[in-house]
């Protein structure tokens, strides 16, 4: 319960914002802020609560789904635990929740997702939810069964169906793999599975069916939530090189430049300013190459 002479003191719109934001944790924050200093408890009310609790650029399932990731990434469990118990109130189904977290295997490794999973089974647990979850989940071999390569072959960049090295590939590799990359990195995925490859086939072939075959073919999220997300997961760890893939990436799959921008900018009040303004200094460059300064405010050029 709120402390009533707190309510009072920083407003209700406030304690709203915060309950609905940090739903685990808020009130804690908020009591050992202004115990300490007041004047800092205002300026975080004003800027993290209020100030992006009242942004609209993104949806509160987008916003919460890529806090989910990009804590996951932090290994901030305490905040991911948050994030979760936010999104399911919105409400976000489990199972998307769930894979958010599941995705950051890619950037993150096991060492980050293991810790995440054990507090979403603890969120999951006091809910009860692990039935609902367990009913809604994949077949074992997922989507993979019933992919038709010829509708797929649809969806290829006409320079990946030209490029010699395609028939190379699928002849070692699973094409469902590689179908997936080409749908999600058109002129660059031949590039580095070439390139992996080229120095170990086997392992090659591990990366190509784990990333590409299982787990971006999963289409338990759009592509372009996910991507959204898998550009907080960069922000998350200060990578601008993978940012600039998953930027274009969202557009590609429909999100609007606003809506990618709101997600870099929403990372400096976790990840700080200089994390933020390398990331949005990446997507000024982007949308300077393709002509499109005009949809982001018509930006000069990035601040470094």
């Amino acid at each position: 319960m709120i402390d009533p002479e707190l309510k009072k003191k920083y407003g209700e719109h406030a304690i709203e914002n915060g309950l609905r934001l940090q739903p685990a944790s808020f009130e804690r924050k908020l009591a050992l802020r202004d115990s300490l200093d007041q004047h800092f408890t205002k300026a975080w009310v004003d800027f993290v609560i209020n100030g992006f609790g009242d942004r609209t650029a993104l949806d509160d399932r987008t916003r919460f789904l890529v806090l989910v990731g990009q804590f996951t990434m932090a290994k901030a469990q305490p905040a991911l635990e948050d994030a979760i118990r936010a999104a399911l109130a919105v409400p976000v189904p489990p199972r998307e929740v769930l894979e958010i977290i599941l995705q950051c295997a890619i950037y993150g490794g096991n060492t980050t997702v293991d810790p995440a999973l054990d507090v979403f089974a603890k969120v999951a647990d006091d809910l009860g939810i692990r039935d609902e979850l367990r009913k809604g989940q994949l077949p074992l071999e997922g989507h993979n069964p019933t992919r038709k390569r010829d509708e797929e072959e649809k969806t290829w960049h006409a320079e990946d169906v030209a490029d010699p090295r395609l028939a190379k590939l699928t002849a070692k590799h699973d094409w469902r793999g590689i179908s997936s990359g080409l749908r999600l990195r058109p002129k660059h995925h031949l590039n580095i599975l070439d390139y992996l490859d080229s120095m170990d086939e086997n392992f090659a072939d591990n990366w190509v069916n784990f990333c590409y075959r299982a787990m971006y073919s999963r289409w338990i999220v759009d592509d372009k939530t996910r991507l959204l997300c898998m550009v907080g997961d960069c922000m998350a760890v200060g990578e601008t090189t993978q940012a600039r893939a998953h930027m274009r990436g969202s557009m590609r799959a429909g999100a609007k430049p606003r809506e990618v921008m709101e997600v870099v900018l929403q990372s400096c009040q976790n990840f700080g300013m200089p994390t933020m303004l390398r990331g949005l200094g990446v997507f000024v460059k982007i949308m300077t190459e393709d002509g499109r300064l005009d949809e982001i405010g018509n930006p000069t050029g990035a601040v470094e």
